[in-house]
């Protein structure tokens, strides 16, 4: 066993979350690492944030209540669709992100078949499909900066807000901390090092402890800028024409939603 292919894969992965391929890594670590210092509603395509997590709450939600298989099976080609439009380095990175909790979700509902469901499986293993699909296309097109505003302006509470940003922020700053700490310890390697040692142990309590020596600082860092606890939305968005488009389409799902389930009543 190769630990330095294996646990620790998996922080410095975490390195790769802000390096868009679209040109927008440098931005975008920035903009992770400096905080919320920019307002604005909109991201840098100009979509409405506020209505676009508004919509895909409301589609994952309406995907996981559908006991009519048509209903999910529409909203996933929509999906696709959207997808396919997308450059071909995003549309790699998306359907990678899908193939894992998909493949996981089979195996789990694996036994359903067995039971005599094999529409179960079916049914949600496509629900899986559908959320991380939403959520994939969603990343492509929003920074993480402007996801957390838009949970503010959705009135989302703000000890949640600010747990969600600290967490995901710090993860990618550990993620780069700990894949260079693997590839210092893979350059000093000669040869196959077994996992004994590998110094993977090093490497994670290395982590560990810069963690919470992060923990700190940043507590301190708080507490001398004078944190209250609010963590207010710096600017807000003006409603506009692609506010309306997105709250049209999301009436539309919804009538599609209640039509598909009241057929199933009448049958």
């Amino acid at each position: 066993m190769n630990w330095n292919r294996s646990i620790l894969k998996v922080l410095s992965r975490l390195r790769e979350s802000d390096l868009k391929d679209d040109g927008r890594g440098s931005s975008e670590r920035a903009g992770m690492l400096n905080g919320m210092k920019k307002g604005g509603g909109a991201d840098r395509s100009g979509l409405p944030v506020v209505c676009l997590l508004s919509a895909l709450l409301l589609i994952i939600l309406l995907c996981a209540l559908s006991r009519n298989a048509v209903f999910t099976v529409t909203v996933l080609a929509v999906l696709l669709a959207r997808a396919a439009a997308l450059p071909i380095r995003q549309l790699k990175r998306v359907m990678e992100t899908l193939f894992l909790p998909c493949m996981f979700t089979l195996i789990i509902m694996l036994p359903a078949v067995f039971l005599g469901s094999p529409k179960t499986m079916l049914t949600v293993t496509l629900k899986v499909a559908e959320a991380v699909l939403a959520l994939s296309l969603m990343g492509t097109a929003v920074s993480f900066q402007r996801l957390t505003e838009a949970f503010r302006q959705l009135h989302f509470p703000e000890l949640f807000v600010l747990v969600l940003d600290l967490s995901i922020r710090y993860l990618v700053i550990l993620g780069h901390y700990s894949g260079a700490l693997l590839e210092a310890v893979t350059m000093r390697s000669v040869g196959t090092v077994s996992w004994k040692h590998s110094g993977a142990g090093g490497i994670l309590g290395t982590t560990f402890l810069k963690s919470q020596q992060m923990a700190q600082q940043t507590e301190e860092a708080m507490r001398l800028r004078g944190f209250d606890g609010a963590y207010p939305a710096l600017n807000r968005s003006r409603f506009g024409l692609r506010d309306v488009l997105i709250l049209s389409a999301d009436v539309l799902a919804l009538l599609f939603f209640v039509y598909t389930q009241l057929r199933i009543t009448a049958v």
